[in-house]
């Protein structure tokens, strides 16, 4: 019966998968920009008004590495079985709650549980649901879906000056009601476009009409199971090159008080930020078309040479050093956005797409320790010498490492592996 209303239902010009991956973009931008990139900007006040240290701030976040950390197997476990859908949902309501929590906070131990519902809610509402729709609707575009899809994330950066002047004008409490009420009334509509596969709709990855595709490789969803992955040394290589960009965190939630610490304005650290992510939107959709084209692996790998490179740069920023911002610009912008984009589609090019929430999961438990250490090291360091060049240096050259281990990967693609065989692989 699905195939006879599919093959009665009109064409679309416009493939649905499509719509998931610009839903999945517009609720990364919502997300990911207030919870991640813009948590910047509340410090200050937050030490101004409450007079906690740097250190136990980025505590609250390193508790959130912790918590996405320990229950990524599980909510990996729950996408793959009840959909990505469904969780999303329950993403955003839960995300909700924890900002409003958040905004009332005025203890230590009530900031620490406020961060810990925003992580639940974070890990679930947007990025990773849509992720694992769109590693499923698409194969071959896969890379440049997933740089639509992380053009959300870039856009992001650009909420952090939109929230430094809702805190300068309303306060930064009331500035987390606002966003809270934003994500609540744009956000759930948004999840509305999620169909969790294509066959849900009748249709084939990436809009194709066959079940087959050139080579007679079967276009269904497959992949590995859990186990044979465990068994293979690639996803460890995979974890640890992640591993080796651990500083993400730290970068996120200390690049503003950073320029701010070498000499730039508040308003001028926001500005620095939203270019930052104007660059980001411009390259992502780009780069996953490249990546598409030359090798998506060859891509991730030179992601973290270029990130450790970029991030050197940003170590020595100052407003007297100008040439330091254009090279940071382009040089860290380009490998991030590469990293970003292929670190997703790894697991899927290496393991296929019938596991991949649970695998992505497992890999960010596996993440977990350096994800939580280096957010709190990086406020550690600052209270102790007053400045956080010493420990961006040290992020930048650990960042180059993981190029390493992604050469080091032998395994064939999955599609390769399907191509030999000609009949669906079997998890």
């Amino acid at each position: 019966m699905r195939a006879r209303r599919s093959l009665l239902r009109k064409p679309n010009p416009f493939f649905y998968g499509w719509w998931v991956t610009l839903g999945g973009a517009a609720s990364n931008f919502l997300v990911i920009g207030i919870v991640a990139f813009g948590f910047g900007v509340f410090m200050q006040p937050m030490r101004d008004e409450l007079g906690w240290s740097v250190a136990a701030i980025s505590a609250g976040v390193s508790l959130r590495s912790a918590e996405q950390g320990l229950l990524a197997p599980l909510t990996g476990i729950l996408v793959d079985r009840i959909g990505p859908r469904r969780m999303a949902v329950g993403g955003v309501i839960t995300l909700v709650v924890g900002l409003v929590l958040f905004s009332q906070a005025r203890t230590l131990n009530a900031f620490y549980v406020s961060s810990l519902v925003i992580a639940l809610g974070q890990s679930t509402a947007s990025f990773t649901p849509f992720s694992v729709a769109v590693v499923a609707w698409f194969r071959r575009m896969r890379g440049r879906a997933m740089g639509i899809l992380n053009t959300g994330n870039g856009a992001g950066y650009l909420a952090t000056p939109l929230l430094a002047y809702l805190i300068a004008t309303l306060g930064w409490r009331e500035t987390l009601l606002v966003a809270a009420a934003t994500i609540a009334i744009v956000g759930l509509p948004l999840t509305t476009l999620l169909r969790d596969k294509p066959e849900d709709r009748g249709l084939h990855p990436d809009g194709d009409t066959s079940d087959l595709d050139a080579s007679g490789a079967p276009r269904s969803i497959s992949g590995a199971s859990v186990n044979e992955a465990l068994r293979s040394p690639a996803f460890y290589l995979l974890v640890l090159a992640a591993t080796a960009n651990a500083s993400q965190g730290a970068w996120i939630v200390h690049q503003v008080p950073h320029l701010q610490n070498v000499g730039y304005s508040t308003r001028d650290a926001a500005f620095i930020v939203a270019v930052y992510g104007l660059i980001q939107v411009s390259l992502r959709v780009g780069i996953g078309w490249v990546g598409d084209l030359l090798g998506r692996k060859r891509m991730y790998a030179a992601s973290f040479v270029l990130q450790g490179v970029g991030m050197l740069a940003f170590a020595q920023l100052a407003p007297d050093r100008p040439w330091l911002l254009v090279a940071y610009f382009a040089i860290y912008a380009t490998g991030h956005a590469a990293w970003v984009i292929f670190q997703q589609t790894m697991v899927a090019d290496y393991f296929g797409v019938r596991r991949f929430a649970t695998l992505r999961g497992l890999s960010g438990a596996l993440q977990t320790p350096l994800g939580v250490l280096t957010p709190w090291l990086a406020g550690w360091m600052f209270d102790q010498v007053g400045d956080y060049r010493l420990i961006f240096t040290v992020f930048g050259f650990a960042a180059m490492t993981g190029a390493l281990f992604v050469t080091l990967i032998r395994r064939p693609l999955w599609t390769d592996e399907q191509a030999k065989s000609k009949t669906p692989a079997t998890a």
